[in-house]
């Protein structure tokens, strides 16, 4: 036993949340907080990189600029493409947590079928 008082030193599973739904919901919780910190990021680099452009655009541009900027647009795209992962991600634990609903039901539904054992009498 380790000195956490748990076997094996792992995290206990407290018999309140056997299942892990706590932990899956605070995993979701923060993926969610990651998304829109994500999300908040290239909003402000993409203002920025906007602002960056009208000013250029009013102060005549240079054919260097254009490629650079280019390139930083091609930067935001890509993380973009990212986010959309992410979001696919997000469609596949919804799919996962409505079969786990499914699974679940069906364990508690072949669990109250199980026949019963008797205890024996004393003699």
């Amino acid at each position: 036993m380790s000195n956490d008082g748990h076997p094996g030193g792992g995290p206990e599973v407290t018999s309140d949340d056997p299942l892990g739904i706590n932990k899956l919901t605070m995993d979701f919780d923060y993926l969610m907080y990651k998304i829109s910190d994500y999300v908040e990021s290239i909003q402000l680099q993409t203002n920025e990189h906007c602002s960056r452009q009208n000013q250029l655009i009013v102060g005549d541009i240079i054919e260097e600029v254009i490629d650079k900027n280019i390139a930083e647009f091609r930067d935001l795209l890509k993380k973009c493409d990212d986010l959309e992962t992410h979001f696919d991600m997000l469609d596949q634990l919804a799919v996962i947590a409505a079969t786990f609903k499914e699974r679940l039901a069906q364990i508690s539904k072949d669990y109250k079928t199980v026949p019963r054992s008797k205890k024996p009498a004393a003699t």
